[in-house]
């Protein structure tokens, strides 16, 4: 398979993933629901995140909020779009990381336009302690991310 089409195929598989899971939680959990999933670790609960990773931003003006988190992923977007266009094919690892990065953040981008906030509806728990609700698109941009990063180190000079 080429570039584009892996690129393509891997960023449109994260985006519908995504879309489809945080659609299935909207007609199944909204707006308050939560399921126990694994009791006392992880539960399916539909969260309404208008800020960004951990909250940040939540307290802004909506309409200002939506447009700069908006622009700054598509800003984002366009510098992935850059280094896509200069990766060598053969760098697959690279191109996956590339890939689920930028379906992640179409995915999120979708539901700020569409909604003004971000569904969100995995949440990871023990006892009191919980790491912030996320979803499918946050995975794609984690691991991804994470793909990079093995990417580098394992070309470092």
């Amino acid at each position: 398979m080429g570039k584009w089409p892996l690129v393509a195929s891997v960023a449109g598989a994260t985006l519908l993933a995504d879309q489809l899971s945080k659609l299935a939680i909207w007609r199944w959990l909204a707006p308050d629901g939560r399921v126990s999933a694994i009791p006392g670790f992880f539960d399916l609960a539909y969260v309404l995140n208008t800020g960004v990773a951990f909250g940040f931003m939540s307290g802004s003006p909506s309409l200002w909020r939506v447009a700069f988190l908006a622009g700054m992923a598509l800003l984002a977007l366009s510098i992935i779009v850059v280094f896509i266009i200069y990766t060598d094919p053969a760098d697959r690892l690279l191109l996956w990381g590339l890939s689920l990065v930028s379906g992640g953040a179409v995915g999120n981008v979708v539901d700020r336009v569409r909604m003004g906030a971000v569904i969100d509806f995995l949440d990871v728990y023990v006892g009191a302690w919980h790491w912030p609700a996320f979803n499918v698109a946050d995975m794609g941009i984690s691991i991804g991310t994470g793909l990079i990063l093995l990417h580098l180190w394992l070309n470092r000079h």
